[in-house]
């Protein structure tokens, strides 16, 4: 399945890059796909349906007007009423065929839209820092002796360094945290100290 919707992209222009975000947009875009075939698919039974009923209705017309012919008990208003009824079923009919070519166009343009998006988001995606960031390094030169904290609600690195009388420095080398503003609350920190 993944590949026929890769070449189903492929085939209207999406340009599919090797990424996660990617991955994911693309599973979104499948699940969006499948949806609007089930609506798609109801509709056509539902108009399938009616054509039946329609069918239906004709032969019982034809039959009274063949017996009212030949029988002079139907009155020509039982005649009207059903030729009024199945005239209603008809214009059903047609506005339902009518509104299944309206969701197709609109299922269409929701189709390409997508497909812009996702190639813009490709392009965005694509056109990304190339060079990989350096890895950060980490010293070893802080004091060996410290306790560990365990990170509450509103805690920064610096709030911990203030608190405890340390230095930022120490207890980035000493964690090894690339990104001391992303430090989750319930991470337990060795604190260096003097």
């Amino acid at each position: 399945m993944k590949n026929i919707l890769v070449k189903f992209l492929y085939l209207h222009g999406v340009v599919l890059p090797f990424s996660t975000s990617a991955n994911v947009q693309v599973a979104n875009l499948k699940q969006d796909l499948e949806l609007i075939s089930r609506e798609v698919a109801g509709l056509r039974s539902e108009v399938e349906l009616l054509r039946r009923e329609n069918a239906q209705l004709r032969v019982v017309v034809q039959s009274f007007s063949k017996k009212a012919n030949s029988d002079q008990g139907i009155s020509s208003a039982q005649l009207v009423q059903v030729n009024g009824r199945l005239s209603s079923i008809e214009k059903k009919v047609q506005e339902n065929a009518g509104s299944q070519v309206k969701m197709q166009t609109n299922v269409n343009q929701q189709m390409q839209e997508l497909i812009k998006q996702m190639n813009d988001g490709f392009e965005k995606i694509s056109q990304g820092p190339t060079i990989p960031t350096p890895a950060m390094s980490f010293s070893t030169d802080y004091p060996q002796k410290g306790f560990v904290h365990k990170v509450e609600k509103g805690e920064t690195v610096s709030s911990i360094a203030k608190k405890y009388e340390s230095r930022v420095k120490w207890i980035i080398d000493a964690n090894q945290i690339t990104d001391p503003t992303k430090v989750s609350v319930g991470k337990e920190l060795f604190v260096p100290q003097k």
